[in-house]
């Protein structure tokens, strides 16, 4: 009986996988991958490292809603098919980022650890710490506090964002409403963002005045005592 592995591959650069995480790739013979529009962004990253010649791949679509039935009915189905192979090999589930953030993988694991499987978790580099990597600046610094969350608009509005460093993540689309309320807020020059981080297509935006065509995979960082 195999184990699961949920592998983090990194915030883009493939330089950013840890050696554990190259290495329980290269071990195991069946790696599940999330698919987009014919596209895995996850093994785009580990290609670049690693030979996939010999591995059993398999794709999987998540669908981009809320709907808790639709979404619980997919998972149900991607981790039927991830015991089906269980009870023949091992397989590593690989996950942008680190796995523990906002990745459908727990949604996956948790269903599989009630079939009896074992599973393991290799941690990886967030997007966020590679963002603050990239423009050299620190995240936090002494007793501040740091705050990461998915853009909502109602959450986004409360907020004061006056104490310590505040991460945005899953704006996609609604992007020029975030920029909207920072605007309001007087906080686009206490804030930054990268697109596409370690990617080829990266962008780097220090000043987000005038600025609201941002691709999906873009981290605002906001903060306040940012010079």
């Amino acid at each position: 009986m195999g184990k699961l592995y949920g592998v983090s591959v990194g915030a883009g650069d493939p330089e950013l996988m840890t050696i554990k995480s190259v290495r329980i790739i290269a071990e195991t013979p069946v790696i599940a991958v999330p698919e987009t529009s014919g596209k895995s962004l996850a093994l785009s990253i580990a290609e670049k490292i690693i030979d996939f010649s010999d591995k059993n791949i398999i794709y999987f679509n998540f669908p981009m809603c809320r709907d808790k039935k639709t979404l619980a009915e997919n998972y149900d189905r991607i981790s039927e098919k991830i015991c089906y192979e269980l009870a023949k090999n091992d397989v590593a589930m690989l996950s942008i980022g680190d796995i523990s953030i906002y990745s459908t993988f727990s949604y996956i694991a948790e269903r599989v650890i009630e079939k009896g499987f074992n599973v393991e978790v290799c941690a990886g580099v967030p997007s966020f710490c590679a963002v603050t990597a990239r423009v050299i600046r620190p995240l936090v610094l002494n007793s501040e506090s740091l705050h990461i969350m998915p853009y909502n608009r109602e959450n986004i509005e409360k907020c004061d964002f006056s104490d310590g460093t505040y991460v945005i993540m899953k704006c996609g689309k609604n992007a020029p409403e975030l920029m909207e309320i920072l605007n309001k807020k007087g906080l686009t020059d206490k804030a930054f963002a990268v697109e596409n981080c370690g990617l080829t297509n990266e962008h780097i935006y220090i000043n987000l005045q005038d600025i609201n065509n941002f691709g999906y995979f873009t981290v605002f960082i906001i903060k306040n005592n940012y010079e």
